[in-house]
């Protein structure tokens, strides 16, 4: 997986390194949960910047957002480009048309070698994941504007501002501090 990260990196963001120490070290990731409080994806982010962000994931679980798995489309507060480095997801995307209308393109595929161009006026929900734990992507992400994603109703064709969930905290500590590592990133 290293191997395919790193060839992943060089030809998609060649100005970023990623080293193997980087790679293996459990502290350079963290486990996303996911509603439920299970693991969704792995992340190593590799640049944060008001410009720019870059990450690489891995795929363990669908990313549904809403309560019992039900549609809760989230749209994101940058453009980016996901190149699947390995293995692939479906994605169920969704628009919203000036007339209020939401347009959906359900079953959308992703494989190993494509890229999926997401703008932030869209919204989505990654609903399969072909080999969980072997798909991975890597996230090229344009500048971001704080405050704008959140998530669109599929009964009203509204968006909806994200609001912090009060668990999450919780949740990704419960993922993360099985890693002595980790520890220190958690200080009350």
């Amino acid at each position: 997986m290293y191997e395919t990260a790193a060839e992943g990196l060089a030809l998609h963001a060649p100005a970023l390194a990623l080293g193997w120490e980087q790679f293996i070290a459990p502290a350079s990731w963290w486990l996303v949960p996911d509603e439920s409080g299970l693991a969704s994806r792995a992340e190593l982010t590799l640049l944060e910047t008001q410009q720019s962000t870059v990450k690489i994931n891995i795929w363990l679980r669908p990313d549904l957002r809403g309560p019992g798995g039900t549609p809760l489309p989230h749209s994101h507060p940058w453009d980016f480009d996901s190149y699947i480095l390995a293995g692939g997801y479906g994605e169920d995307r969704y628009r919203l048309a000036s007339d209020g209308q939401v347009h959906a393109e359900l079953g959308v595929t992703h494989q190993h070698g494509g890229t999926n161009r997401f703008g932030r006026d869209r919204y989505h929900e990654v609903t399969r994941v072909h080999a969980p734990g072997a798909t991975m992507s890597l996230m090229v992400c344009g500048r971001g504007e704080r405050g704008v994603w959140g998530y669109l109703d599929l009964d009203t064709g509204r968006h909806r501002r994200s609001a912090p969930d009060p668990t999450f905290r919780a949740k990704l500590r419960a993922l993360n501090c099985q890693w002595p590592s980790v520890a220190p990133r958690w200080r009350p």
